[in-house]
């Protein structure tokens, strides 16, 4: 990758993969203080805005996989992946709001936490390789 123009097209992407994985972790840093707060207070209000937070990660998530792809193919042989995501189907949401209780919470903001872990790791290894760019 000597040609300087594929270097600042690699460096922009990933300047956006970063940016979005920046807005992600304040996502799950919200989704996990709601989640908290769902633990200690019997609500479904409390856990249907939880759930919100949960859609918004995995939305986020799927555009850090589209932007991730791009800077991929900018990159030519770079290994990186995110695979992860908050389950979020129907049963979820209908056991978290309907059985709201502790057991649920708790798994809920255990998948937030390691959620939140893989986006520092990912955010880590892109700012390493912005560093080998520059």
């Amino acid at each position: 990758m000597t040609d300087t123009k594929e270097i600042k097209e690699a460096r922009e992407a990933l300047l956006d993969l970063k940016d979005e994985i920046d807005s992600v972790i304040k996502m799950t840093e919200s989704a996990s203080r709601w989640g908290i707060f769902d633990i200690f207070a019997d609500s479904s209000l409390v856990s249907f805005v939880k759930r919100g937070k949960i859609k918004d990660i995995n939305s986020g998530l799927e555009i850090i996989r589209e932007k991730l792809e791009v800077a991929k193919k900018e990159l030519g042989d770079v290994r990186i992946n995110l695979d992860e995501e908050i389950s979020d189907t129907s049963y979820d949401f209908f056991v978290d709001i309907i059985f709201d209780n502790i057991f649920t919470d708790m798994r809920v903001n255990r998948e937030i936490k390691e959620i939140r872990e893989n986006l520092f790791d990912l955010k880590e290894r892109v700012e390493e390789i912005l560093k080998k760019l520059n």
